[in-house]
């Protein structure tokens, strides 16, 4: 199935006086110009173009019938040409992971039989794992999220009148799991990484490590930020330097992001600037870069961390020196109350409040 045109394909007149369009080179009859018949054919074709059925919309049954129901595998291969491509890595990483579960178990089940059923199979070898991949069993926050992406991409395949509605609204009834439901491990609460554990680690890291490292300290930046970054994107200002990135979490939202770099960050990147603007500053895999902070953790004798930790760090310093205003910009938060979750201060508080009270 080809991945859908933006063009709309425009109903035409011959000099025979029979109706006909025009679709990515293909000539589609539609009979006799103006009568009932050929609206309704065109009507046809321009669902069927819709949906992404190219091969279809040039058979004149085919298009004069109901489309067959996908399969799911079906419905996968088009979200995932179609619709990945608007989300962020991060993003497509998650879809592509809850997809090699659903892909094995249910991949050529008719598109409209996926019920409430199939949907808990799913979730339950979310939750046990996979020997035969290797695949460990997921946190039970991480199943919910997992689970909820399956069902997103249903509610695409309704969108496009690939998936009757009622199969959605079948899955809505599947609730999340709850804390202690099933055998679902939950994490423990990722707290911000100590300055002095960070400052332990990096006589164990290679240069280029710890110094990835101090930047996400200085910035409260994600890996992947810091690791995106190019010369090119750098704004060397007298006041600071910027970086507007342009693939990130909220891209797809319209949203901007901003990295601001102090002059102890400025003094970091110019060790590891390049000639070529287009290069990455960071020649470095996201996934080797925290093996070996992890590995760093265990040499130092610290409890281990993960370098997004370093973002609850800052995150907590500026909201609780700076306020959540601040926080939120340097963040690049979308909701205020995301920022507010990382500040200490209420805590803080609610020590000092019970400490009075003796």
């Amino acid at each position: 199935m080809g991945r859908r045109s933006n063009t709309i394909p425009k109903l035409c007149t011959d000099k025979n006086g029979r109706a006909f369009t025009k679709v990515r080179g293909r000539f589609i009859s539609l009979g006799r110009a103006g009568t009932p018949e050929s609206h309704q054919r065109y009507s046809e074709v321009l669902t069927a173009h819709a949906r992404g059925q190219l091969d279809d919309i040039a058979k004149p049954k085919a298009a004069a019938t109901a489309p067959k129901c996908l399969t799911v595998n079906e419905l996968i291969m088009q979200f995932v040409t179609r619709e990945i491509p608007r989300f962020s890595a991060g993003e497509a990483y998650a879809f592509r992971a809850a997809i090699k579960v659903l892909r094995p178990m249910f991949g050529e089940t008719p598109v409209n039989d996926f019920g409430p059923l199939r949907y808990r199979l799913v979730r339950d070898q979310m939750v046990s794992g996979d020997p035969a991949t290797g695949r460990k069993p997921w946190a039970r926050p991480t199943v919910n999220r997992q689970i909820k992406r399956i069902r997103q991409i249903f509610r695409w395949g309704v969108s496009w009148e690939l998936v009757q509605p009622d199969v959605v609204t079948r899955l809505d009834s599947v609730r999340s799991l709850a804390i202690g439901e099933t055998t679902a491990h939950d994490n423990p609460a990722r707290k911000a990484a100590s300055a002095a554990d960070v400052e332990a680690v990096m006589p164990h890291l290679k240069p280029v490590y710890a110094d990835v490292l101090r930047l996400l300290a200085l910035t409260g930046a994600r890996r992947g930020e810091i690791l995106s970054l190019t010369g090119g994107m750098l704004q060397r200002r007298s006041d600071c330097w910027l970086a507007e990135l342009n693939e990130h979490k909220t891209a797809r939202k319209g949203k901007r992001r901003f990295l601001v770099f102090n002059v102890a960050a400025q003094a970091i990147l110019l060790r590891h600037l390049r000639v070529d603007p287009e290069a990455k500053i960071f020649d470095v895999h996201p996934d080797t870069f925290s093996t070996a902070v992890r590995l760093a953790c265990v040499a130092a004798g610290v409890t281990p961390f993960v370098p997004h930790q370093l973002r609850h760090a800052a995150a907590a310093k500026l909201v609780d020196e700076l306020g959540v205003e601040v926080a939120q910009a340097v963040l690049g938060h979308s909701d205020a109350m995301m920022t507010q979750h990382y500040s200490q201060s209420a805590e803080r508080k609610a020590i000092a409040g019970v400490a009075r009270l003796g």
